[in-house]
């Protein structure tokens, strides 16, 4: 079949510091090919390394050599290895520089020169492919995070690359959307392209993937062979679940306390509105699950329970107005960059009125360590790796006092082992405060909440997870 990528790394390093060695393997034309490993282990430099960013973006110093369709990266002009490699990035506003969604798609044929017939053929395919023909006409920012992932995917398609790279691509997709990569990945495989993805859910992969390639700390680990990837291989290695209809419920019941109330809130925006309005309660030891498709309205609901967005019709107990609700809701957004202010970790987590207070001080060095940030709490925050980032965020609204805590997507991303870090800060938190959780990670929904919400347009409701597992995969259309 012939090798299109050649990886003969003998180290590289950022600076004085070493972040990969020893790392060599091969990957012929037409494999589909998955780079797996725990967070910091390598696999975001490996991709840059592939698609040209380092060294035309990001400074290093590499030992070794990549080579694309036989020829080295550093040989390639600036932007060149755009008409061979279609990249999709962890996340997708990183890649974006159009304001509309066509425009974006049809970016890289019109600097590569497609001719405009031809240019608005592919793009109307690349859309129709991925199921985003109602977004012709909208702007990005007012897309969800996993309606732009599919924006970003789509615009792979339209250049006839040879090679597609993903970034943890369902990072932020639901399961439907993920259904639809699983089966654009099939067709591009059908066509012969040749697929490297960095992920860490591994579930719609099993059947794609001719191979696992598992870093860790920097090294080439091991090589897996899809009949090699069983319980005791994902266990070792702290992979992603391979099969969901295993996974069951793991969080104690809640107590009877009621501490919050949602009665009749109406949830809308510009493009849709939930037929039913919103009613639930929030009991003392409560994290619910808020789970429905990309679009929904699941991120609209948090933004007026937490007070970003006013609420025009129903009521919550906890704040009468928008600024009550921003004083009484603590909140980790999906788009965690938005929620640095300081210029160090420590500060972000300290406010002064705390700095001599030596019970938080200790809470936040014990939270620090528990997820990994301790040696970086000196750093500025958006210096940080997106799953840092993540975490940091997560821990600004667990150290917040709050009556009701919202994390929106707080493990995206995230490896198995930071998952269940994050899952047991969450576990803490809920013994004095509610935590509405919006997530499509299954594996956190089973170990982390006791209670789901399911918000779809014929109607919304909630359940306890334990004894609803079946019901909650199928609700998410997860293809086992």
């Amino acid at each position: 079949m012939g090798k299109v990528v050649e990886i003969s790394i003998n180290r590289f390093s950022y600076a004085d510091k070493i972040i990969l060695e020893n790392v060599n393997f091969t990957v012929e034309k037409g494999e589909t090919v998955v780079i797996a490993g725990l967070s910091g282990s390598g696999k975001t430099t490996l991709i840059r390394l592939l698609n040209g960013l380092i060294p035309q973006v990001y400074e290093g110093k590499l030992t070794g050599e990549i080579k694309i369709l036989g020829k080295s990266t550093v040989e390639y002009k600036a932007g060149e290895l755009a008409k061979y490699i279609g990249n999709v990035f962890q996340n997708p506003d990183d890649q974006f520089f159009s304001n509309e969604v066509e425009n974006e798609i049809a970016l890289v044929g019109e600097n590569t020169g497609l001719e405009r017939s031809v240019l608005l053929e592919r793009v109307n395919s690349a859309m129709e492919q991925l199921d985003i023909v109602s977004l012709k006409g909208r702007k990005l920012r007012e897309l969800s995070g996993g309606q732009k992932q599919k924006v970003a995917i789509a615009s792979t398609l339209v250049y006839d690359s040879d090679i597609i790279i993903l970034d943890e691509p369902t990072a932020n997709l639901d399961f439907t959307s993920i259904e639809d990569m699983r089966s654009v990945l099939k067709k591009l495989k059908e066509q012969g392209k040749t697929i490297i993805i960095a992920e860490h859910r591994l579930f719609y992969l099993k059947d794609i993937i001719d191979r696992l390639i598992l870093l860790k700390a920097g090294h080439l680990e091991n090589i897996f062979l899809p009949e090699d990837l069983n319980e005791s291989i994902r266990k070792e290695n702290m992979l992603r679940c391979f099969d969901y209809s295993e996974l069951t419920s793991e969080a104690a019941e809640a107590g009877e306390e009621v501490l919050v109330r949602v009665n009749d809130l109406s949830v809308k925006n510009k493009s849709y509105k939930l037929n039913d309005l919103a009613e639930f309660s929030l009991n003392r030891g409560e994290c619910m699950a808020v789970i429905g498709e990309n679009g929904i309205g699941k991120t609209t609901m948090a933004k007026e329970l937490m007070g970003l967005l006013p609420i025009k019709r129903g009521e919550v107990s906890y704040a009468i107005s928008d600024r009550e609700r921003l004083r009484y809701t603590a909140a980790s957004l999906q788009n965690c960059r938005n929620m640095f202010f300081y210029e160090t970790v420590e500060k972000e987590l300290i406010p002064r009125e705390k700095e001599a207070d030596r019970e938080y001080l200790d809470k936040v060095k014990k939270y620090l360590i528990h997820l990994e940030l301790w040696d970086k709490r000196t750093m500025n925050p958006h210096d940080l790796s997106g799953g840092e980032k993540q975490r940091l965020a997560l821990l600004i609204s667990m150290l917040k006092e709050s009556k009701l805590i919202i994390l929106d997507e707080p493990t995206a991303g995230l490896d198995y082992k930071r998952m269940s870090q994050v899952s047991s800060i969450i576990e803490e938190r809920t013994k004095t405060t509610p935590v509405i959780l919006i997530t499509h990670d299954l594996e956190l929904l089973f170990k982390t909440c006791n209670t789901a919400y399911l918000m779809s347009q014929n109607g919304h409701r909630k359940i306890n997870v334990r004894g609803n597992e079946e019901e909650i995969v199928k609700f998410l259309n997860v293809q086992l």
